[in-house]
């Protein structure tokens, strides 16, 4: 071959590439900007893993992500418009709807936690029962308040019965590996880091309550996004169904966006039951019939109202849709 016939080839090489290049460019242009809060949960593995794949830009979005310390701390932003879609909880949007009635909804449910909420408590106290008089943290008025609520009144106590100090689940798993409370409800990755450690053992998790802890993506009822929020899903839909198909290699996708090592991440996923579309469609249920997902926010609603979190009990009806779901 010549090396003319080289320089030919070179050229060509160079200026398929350059085409290329700007195809790609104008599709990137094409795309719709689309911007999700979320925090670090194990639950939102289908989020990194439909990153990572470019399924969000196979539906033609731009997707922006940013990160939130608490599950509740992107629903103002929401609400102000800063966001299009926030991974969130079903009890954090029952909170933000009692003083914004009407105004967010969830559309989609990635996950329950079954495990992946726990007490925690000294390797010396064997059971709810032994908390009574004990220092136990939880968050006043949340979701794992609620589930310290739910093991005392199996164990036959009440919250009198404990020296309840207010803190939100990652500083109480602190507070609890460094000596400082008898008993934590905290979340992962305290729950797998402290066991692990054997600095404390799980009296009691989310598992003894099953499909009530939701795991959400909630939107602003009056969207002006509706095409690019059905697109979203089927991607988010499309990588919780990878996830739930192809765990390891999912792990691996979320261990960076998570902070853990793979093998950690793989370890808290069973802690998850993560949801498809059939299980979307069956927990949020109809109109005409409500889904499971309605009953756990009723309990949650009224909660909250005994509580005095909310000044109302939030109608349940209002807080799924499964209008968007693909």
């Amino acid at each position: 071959m010549s090396c003319r016939t080289l320089r030919r080839r070179a050229a060509t090489i160079v200026a398929l590439a350059a085409t290329l290049s700007i195809v790609a460019s104008a599709r990137a242009a094409d795309r719709k900007p689309f911007a999700v809060g979320y925090n670090a949960w194990i639950g939102y593995l289908a989020l990194f893993v439909a990153q990572e794949k470019g399924w969000f830009a196979e539906e033609g979005l731009d997707l922006k992500t940013k990160m939130f310390s608490a599950p509740g701390d992107g629903l103002p932003p929401l609400l102000a418009g800063d966001l299009d879609a926030h991974l969130t909880t079903a009890d954090s949007v029952i909170v933000t709807l009692d003083k914004a009635p009407g105004q967010l909804v969830n559309i989609y449910l990635t996950d329950t936690s079954a495990g992946a909420d726990a007490i925690l408590a000294k390797n010396e106290i064997e059971d709810v029962k032994d908390l009574k008089g004990k220092k136990v943290a939880a968050t006043l008025g949340q979701c794992n308040h609620f589930l310290l609520m739910k093991a005392l009144e199996q164990a036959g106590l009440g919250e009198k019965d404990v020296e309840l100090v207010n803190m939100n689940p990652d500083d109480a798993g602190a507070a609890f590996a460094a000596g400082k409370l008898d008993a934590a409800v905290t979340w992962e990755p305290w729950i797998t880091k402290i066991s692990g450690e054997k600095l404390g053992h799980v009296i009691y998790s989310s598992k003894e309550i099953p499909n009530l802890l939701l795991d959400t993506v909630a939107i602003r009822t009056d969207t002006k996004k509706s095409e690019e929020v059905k697109a979203f899903l089927r991607a988010l839909n499309r990588g919780n169904e990878f996830v739930i198909a192809n765990p390891k290699e999912a792990s691996e996708i979320g261990a960076k966006a998570l902070e853990q090592k793979p093998a950690e991440v793989a370890d808290m996923l069973p802690k998850v039951k993560l949801y498809g579309l059939a299980q979307n469609r069956a927990e949020i249920g109809t109109k005409d019939k409500p889904g499971p997902a309605v009953e756990a926010a009723a309990a949650l609603a009224k909660f909250f109202k005994e509580q005095k979190v909310n000044d109302a009990v939030v109608d349940a009806s209002t807080v799924f849709t499964p209008a968007y779901l693909p």
